[in-house]
């Protein structure tokens, strides 16, 4: 039997390597699984044929508003891993709540990232708390090779990328500070809202350069943001970088920044810790349900405030030393990879019990011919897995 993992997976995007990372947990749980795009369906009926065609009995979508125009009448169990946008950004929408709703009271299983976002969902949703878990995201990273800073720029020279307007990266040296801010163009990120601060510090200070790494999301936020990087100084924009780049880069700067609206879990984040690397990151639930400030990082609650707290951290190596240890001690300890993958392979290993079972039942019934479309999914109703 093979579980379907469906996200909107945008290249080089968060969901993407969530859900690549929990498909390969799985597969080497010995759970066959198949990672799709919701993008990949037009109807549900093509969703419907493909498991029909390969053999599907669980799916685990990723985000619930992103997949719950596709799973909320499947006739296949499913179970959902809030991303973060759909409890603080879609739930305010009242034609995404409904469908959300629906989404999430049919759903076998759902699990959040942190005690924070189960308590969000808990307060728009109190009956699901039988079938609510809590799995922080595991943290897997890929260093490559690369020693230099230059060497990772130097193949976006040619391009629209890869130059400051105030040509600060013709001269990278080992004195350059550079900052990197990993984020989607597209609101909810924000990558404008230090722009001008930073530009105005690099002003005073040419060592220190903003790098802001991230696919185009929103086409025409991502237009507003490169036009406005463009008139600024000391700020660098970058395309998604593959993994293995992106984290040797994170090892090259002297902090990694978050300026999200909203975050659920913020998998750069972790990842910095992971690599040792401190995190500078704006003052919002998602980051501080991660981040203690001044012990496992610094978090801001103004683009001003971010100035001040980067200054002091360039200021203060024992603050850097001690941040980034317990920062990577408490990596270690609450975002394992390998509790992260036991706990999806419980859930799939249940989900494919009770589906297991279902069609037993359903076997001794009805000749295959002569079932209602439908048949499957009550039987499958009356089992309680959670």
């Amino acid at each position: 039997m093979t579980t379907l993992l469906l996200a909107y997976c945008f290249p080089c995007s968060g969901n993407l390597v969530t859900a690549e990372r929990i498909r390969t947990f799985l597969e080497s749980g010995g759970h066959r699984s198949i990672r799709k795009c919701v993008s990949d369906f037009d109807s549900c009926k093509e969703l419907w044929e493909f498991l029909s065609n390969n053999d599907i009995r669980c799916i685990m979508g990723i985000n619930a508003y992103r997949t719950g125009h596709l799973l909320r009448d499947c006739p296949v169990p499913f179970g959902l891993v809030f991303g973060g946008t759909d409890l603080n950004e879609s739930t305010v929408i009242p034609e995404s709540m409904e469908l959300m709703t629906a989404t999430v009271n049919k759903a076998r299983f759902l699990v959040c990232f942190s005690k924070e976002m189960k308590q969000q969902a808990l307060n728009l949703w109190p009956h699901i708390v039988d079938k609510i878990h809590i799995q922080p995201q595991g943290v897997c990273t890929y260093a490559s090779s690369s020693s230099h800073l230059r060497d990772i720029l130097t193949a976006y020279r040619a391009a629209e990328f890869g130059s400051c307007s105030c040509g600060c990266t013709e001269d990278l040296n080992d004195s350059t500070k550079v900052f990197l801010l990993v984020c989607g163009l597209r609101p909810v990120k924000d990558p404008m809202y230090l722009l001008h601060v930073f530009s105005e510090w690099h002003r005073h200070d040419s060592r220190v350069l903003l790098i802001v790494v991230g696919p185009e999301m929103n086409e025409d936020y991502a237009r507003k943001v490169k036009d406005e990087i463009y008139r600024c100084v000391g700020i660098l924009l970058l395309p998604p970088l593959p993994q293995a780049e992106l984290h040797t880069l994170m090892l090259l700067s002297c902090a990694v920044v978050n300026s999200s609206v909203s975050e659920g879990m913020s998998g750069a984040i972790l990842e910095a810790m992971c690599l040792g690397v401190p995190v500078l990151a704006r003052n919002i639930a998602g980051n501080a349900a991660i981040i203690t400030h001044k012990e496992t990082g610094l978090l801001f609650n103004s683009p001003e405030e971010f100035v001040s707290e980067a200054k002091c951290l360039l200021g203060d190596e024992h603050l850097r030393k001690t941040i980034t240890a317990k920062a990577r001690d408490y990596v270690n300890k609450h975002h394992s990879g390998e509790t992260e993958k036991q706990t999806y392979c419980r859930l799939i290993s249940f989900s494919h019990d009770v589906s297991r079972k279902a069609r037993a039942i359903d076997n001794s019934i009805l000749p295959y011919a002569h079932r209602p479309p439908c048949h499957f999914q009550r039987l499958v109703d009356m089992f309680t897995i959670f």
